[in-house]
């Protein structure tokens, strides 16, 4: 709670905050020991989704951020937060995800959350379904109190799907990768729901395609190729 007095008042000074020192170095823990070379059934993932104020990450805020942790197959444990993000969240904005002004005017602010968020995903390659956007957002919120960002390999669900299973360049829905993989999704929308859906559609995407990878690096090549070629 200091943290958010601190940005209220406008004295916060990250360069002499301990919290902001420990974030840092998370960022850069991350950096050194972040590996291509592990073998996919010995690697832990964090499947990671947000949601926020909006879509325009020049102007959005994180509200809603959700990290579910996946090994050998199995989800083994989740991280989920709700932030205030210290401006009114647009009627658009509630429709879509149903959280409210009320929901989160007494949780966190975001500069409490993040270190949490970091110490959890750990060094783990972050797994998402548009993953950039959330990326992009969780970047702006580092990049606004702390000065850094993610530093973790990404892999994207809808570019490996289309690569790793159908071996052509096509942009699905993650409700389309829920109905191939008869996944359920409780709390769509939510962070929580949302990422806990994804990380049952990735334990399949992976065991189906389980023969034509062996590392953490062959996911990522692979759904970054066709980054590229789009």
């Amino acid at each position: 709670m200091i943290e958010k007095f601190l940005f209220k008042k406008n004295i916060y000074n990250k360069n002499t905050d301990p919290v902001n020192s420990y974030v840092l170095r998370l960022c850069e823990m991350v950096r050194k020991n972040r590996s291509l070379d592990e073998p996919i059934q010995n690697a832990e993932f964090s499947v990671v989704d947000t949601e926020t104020t909006g879509l325009e990450i020049s102007s959005a805020r994180v509200i809603n951020i959700a990290a579910v942790k996946v090994k050998n197959f199995k989800i083994v444990d989740f991280y989920n937060a709700f932030i205030n993000p210290q401006m009114k969240i647009p009627p658009s904005s509630i429709d879509w995800h149903g959280i409210t002004d009320d929901m989160v005017k007494d949780k966190p602010i975001a500069v409490e959350v993040m270190p949490e968020f970091l110490k959890f995903v750990s060094d783990n390659p972050i797994v998402g379904h548009h993953i950039g956007f959330d990326v992009k957002m969780i970047n702006k919120e580092l990049g606004e109190f702390f000065g850094c960002k993610l530093e973790n390999y990404t892999i994207d669900t809808m570019l490996l799907y289309s690569n790793a299973i159908v071996r052509k360049d096509t942009h699905v829905s993650l409700d389309y990768l829920f109905d191939v993989y008869n996944v359920v999704c409780t709390g769509r929308h939510t962070a929580l729901g949302d990422a806990l859906a994804t990380a049952e559609v990735f334990n399949k995407i992976i065991y189906q395609a389980n023969k034509s990878f062996d590392t953490v690096g062959d996911l990522f090549n692979i759904q970054k190729e066709i980054s590229q070629n789009q």
